[in-house]
Formats: structure tokens, C-alpha cells, sequence
């Protein structure tokens, strides 16, 4: 057997035909239209649906033909499904395997929530005669839902606490409130 990159440590499963990856794109474009180029090939990527640079080209090639819009030319600017992309949806959007679909807006779902946790917490540390202080916040611009300080032995400890808390800031908000309940 050969040795083929495209096909590299993504499951027998997933999207192959380059009209199939459209067909995704144009369906996670459906379901949460203003995703930017990286927000839809991280969720490809992580539902492992298909390989990261066929979605890549796929992505690029439907913005050349028109069934998407990008708002700018990084890979964080805002993709917006076009007509096109809606007509080509509504004909084809059966012949894409309905987990491949949900496996992938969950993905995209799942990201989306991630840099908005990030975007609502805020964690800094402080050293102290003692170890080190974390302080941790999370709310909106307007107003902190949850704010606490811990005091930790080290750095290295209070390092770990803070990546933990950025990423899911939500998780230690549900436990505080459950168990003062």
C-alpha cells in the first residue's frame, strides 16, 4: 500500500471527494454563518471528518466560484454563505451523511464556545511570600458573574490552574454553584 498524506491520520470514514468537503463547508456555513476559514477547519479537523488540507482547498475554491463570501482575505475573516451556496445546499445537502454533519457542527459548536470562555475569563498570578495567588474572573464586559481568589504553593501550580480555568471557566463556576446550592 502507498503512503498517501491526504489520508494521514484521518479516519476511514470521513469525506474524501472534494464535492462532498464543499457540501460540508456549505452546511457548517448554513448552521453558523459568519464562521471564519480557521473556526471551520478546526472543526473539521477535530470531528476528523475530513482532512485539514482538502478542507483547505475546498474552502478556497468555493469562495473563487462564488458559493461563499469572505469578508476579508486572513483566515479569520468572516465567511458568509452566498445564494449560490444556499441553491447548491438545498439540492445537494441530502447526499451529506447526517452524523458527518452533526459530528462536525458539534466541533464547530464546541470552538465557538471555547473563545467565548476565553473572551469571559480573565486569570492573573501573583506571587506571594507564601507561593503564588491566583485571581480568576468570569462574566461579560459589563459585569463579573464569579471572581476568587486561591492561594497556591507555587508557579508551576498556579500555571496549571490558570490554563484549566481559561479554557473551561464555566466548569468551575457550575461546581462553585452546586455545591453553595
Amino acid at each position: 500500500m502507498q503512503y498517501d498524506a491526504f489520508r494521514d491520520g484521518v479516519p476511514d470514514n470521513s469525506l474524501r471527494a472534494p464535492a462532498d468537503i464543499d457540501l460540508l463547508i456549505v452546511f457548517l456555513l448554513e448552521k453558523l454563518d459568519g464562521l471564519t476559514k480557521a473556526q471551520v477547519l478546526e472543526a473539521i479537523s477535530a470531528a476528523g471528518t475530513a482532512n485539514y488540507l482538502e478542507a483547505a482547498q475546498c474552502a478556497a475554491n468555493l469562495v473563487a466560484r462564488g458559493a461563499i463570501h469572505a469578508e476579508g482575505d486572513d483566515d479569520d475573516a468572516p465567511l458568509r454563505l452566498t445564494e449560490t451556496g444556499r441553491a447548491a445546499l438545498a439540492v445537494l445537502g441530502e447526499n451529506l451523511p447526517r452524523s458527518v454533519g452533526e459530528k462536525t457542527l458539534r466541533a464547530a459548536l464546541r470552538a465557538q464556545m471555547r473563545l467565548r470562555s476565553l473572551a469571559a475569563g480573565s486569570a492573573k498570578i501573583e506571587e506571594s511570600r507564601d507561593g503564588c495567588t491566583l485571581s480568576v474572573a468570569f462574566g461579560t464586559e459589563n459585569e463579573t458573574l464569579f471572581s476568587l481568589r486561591l492561594s497556591v504553593a507555587d508557579k508551576l501550580q498556579a500555571q496549571k490552574m490558570r490554563t484549566r480555568f481559561l479554557t473551561e471557566p464555566e466548569t468551575l463556576y457550575n461546581a462553585v454553584i452546586a455545591a453553595l446550592l
